[in-house]
């Protein structure tokens, strides 16, 4: 930075602030341009030599290959038309009852028909074994909910039956009885243990909610929000209260809706009981048709990204299938680097797409969930705010279920390695997943240790000083390299990725390598703490992209 972030606004000191920023986007820009056009070099190269498994033919591809190695990517883009009028279908049929002014279960029982229905044609028999832990659940929490204890007895069913679901890939009918054997055999649209992380969810939402509320042991306070909050008022209230406040309506049929509620089915972002029955009764005012058309507009343009995206470059595919290991692993870390960075780009495209249009469907029915990926993957410079960004709605969850009820921010320390590992292991039962969840702990334990430091009343006015700033800047540049080893690990070419990185660092061209890729990575955050200054400056809230 040019200029302290505390400097009162003078002609010169503006001058100095919008010359930092053109120098840094110059910059930026440089960098990115580079970073994408070596990766499509690179990648156009390896698909023009050799062959990539997972890649199908493309007549509008330049190389003539698309990326659809990825399950969940292409079965999404796949089924988006019949999505498409599904859900234009249920939204019609949900404002046809609002319009006949019908009583709440009138909507609920719609909400279950329909659920039920599409759930029966996608897994078949298999929709038992999830009208299984829906029901145990409401008999768990019918017999023990309000009682000492009920929360970890909830919590060790529904941790052992994901666990279980996930290592079997769901169960077989002929383990109780050999003559249902014919069951299994069935053909089914989709296995029920692809859709169990996100009924595991629900079913646990439902069941605390409904033990707090029986024991009135809420332990975030309302009266108080409600008076500090700008967004509520007497004729609309914000998400978070909604999400924080206790319904009335703890029925099995409000419950089985919610489990089987279809916009929020198959990925999320997911939404607590309270603030689901909350918007049931009363939709969501947030959006209004001129706010859905611009955000659905949004959605398109990511959708045309990605496209471009897994017809140009191949890298998710050279990562993500085993016979392709020999590919990669002939890379060199500039390389490697580069594709990291690139695949890393690939999920968060992915996931915005899948997250934002299953949301759009939910505020075109009148139900607003968190906005997940609040931030551009690159535009975050710490573990926290990176999190909190990009697993927003499972974030919130995460707070409410577990990390409160494990001792909140007083033993932060200790409960993230809790937390992560179950977000590890909810994800995949993985190691390159466990070694991510708890690489991402030792990383966040420095983090909250130098933030508690220097927020200290001694550090105030260092705080303003320009040296402060570069040293932020810093800080976050190391922590994305680390973000992005973490990450490299978990989603991309696993530990033994990492470990070709490290073994070329210690020598002259990796050194070189290192400290482009620091001096990148602190000019990044110089930027991000001026987006961070600018929208406290003009009390921006929606990040946006």
């Amino acid at each position: 930075m040019l200029v302290s972030p505390a400097a009162k606004d003078s002609p010169t000191v503006n001058f100095l602030r919008k010359a930092e920023i053109g120098i840094t986007v110059t910059f930026l820009t440089w960098i990115i341009y580079t970073i994408f056009s070596e990766a499509w070099i690179l990648s156009s190269r390896v698909a023009a030599s050799t062959t990539i498994d997972g890649l199908e033919k493309s007549s509008i591809s330049s190389s003539g290959y698309v990326d659809l190695n990825d399950g969940q990517l292409a079965t999404f883009l796949s089924n988006l038309p019949a999505l498409l009028v599904f859900a234009t279908l249920f939204v019609s049929g949900r404002k046809l009852l609002i319009s006949q002014k019908l009583e709440l279960k009138h909507q609920l029982i719609y909400y279950l028909f329909i659920g039920i229905g599409m759930n029966i044609y996608l897994h078949g028999p298999g929709f038992l074994f999830l009208l299984f832990e829906l029901l145990f659940n409401y008999l768990l929490a019918y017999k023990y909910a309000g009682k000492r204890g009920f929360p970890l007895l909830a919590w060790a069913f529904n941790f052992t039956y994901l666990i279980l679901a996930e290592y079997y890939h769901g169960f077989q009918f002929s383990w109780f009885a050999p003559s249902l054997k014919f069951l299994d055999d069935l053909p089914v649209e989709m296995n029920w243990s692809g859709v169990n992380k996100m009924c595991m969810l629900k079913a646990l939402s439902f069941v605390l909610d409904y033990h707090w509320a029986l024991s009135k042991d809420d332990y975030m306070p309302l009266n108080k929000h409600k008076l500090d909050c700008n967004e509520c008022n007497e004729i609309n209230v914000c998400f978070t209260y909604r999400m924080r406040a206790h319904a009335s309506h703890y029925s099995l049929l409000a419950y089985a809706a919610y489990f089987f509620y279809p916009p929020l089915y198959f990925a999320g972002p997911t939404v607590c009981y309270n603030a689901w029955i909350s918007q049931v009764q009363s939709p969501q005012r947030s959006y209004d048709t001129k706010k859905l058309i611009i955000y659905g507009l949004r959605i398109v343009v990511v959708f045309i990204i990605l496209e471009l995206f897994i017809h140009n470059l191949y890298f998710p595919a050279i990562a993500g299938n085993d016979k392709n290991t020999w590919i990669w692993e002939s890379f060199t870390p500039f390389e490697l680097v580069i594709a990291s960075y690139v695949i890393l780009k690939w999920i968060w495209l992915k996931f915005t797409l899948i997250w934002r249009f299953f949301r759009m469907w939910a505020l075109c029915d009148g139900i607003e969930t968190p906005e997940n990926m609040g931030r551009c993957m690159s535009n975050n410079y710490c573990f926290e705010g990176f999190w909190r960004m990009w697993h927003r709605a499972f974030n919130q969850w995460l707070i409410r279920y577990l990390f409160v009820p494990l001792g909140g921010s007083k033993y932060k320390i200790f409960n993230i390695w809790i937390v992560f590992g179950f977000v590890a292991l909810w994800h995949d039962l993985n190691l390159n997943l466990l070694v991510w969840g708890w690489g991402m702990c030792l990383f966040i334990m420095p983090e909250v240790l130098v933030k508690s430091y220097f927020q200290r009343s001694k550090f105030l006015n260092f705080r303003k000083t320009l040296k402060y700033s570069w040293l932020c800047a810093f800080g976050g540049g190391i922590y994305i390299i680390l973000m992005m080893a973490a990450n490299l690990v978990g989603f991309s070419f696993g530990v033994r990725g990492l470990i070709i990185v490290l073994e070329e660092i210690f020598t002259l061209s990796g050194s070189i390598l290192l400290f482009k890729v620091i001096l990148t990575a602190t000019m990044a955050t110089h930027f991000m703490l001026i987006v961070r200054h600018q929208e406290t400056r003009c009390e921006i809230k929606n990040k946006g992209f």
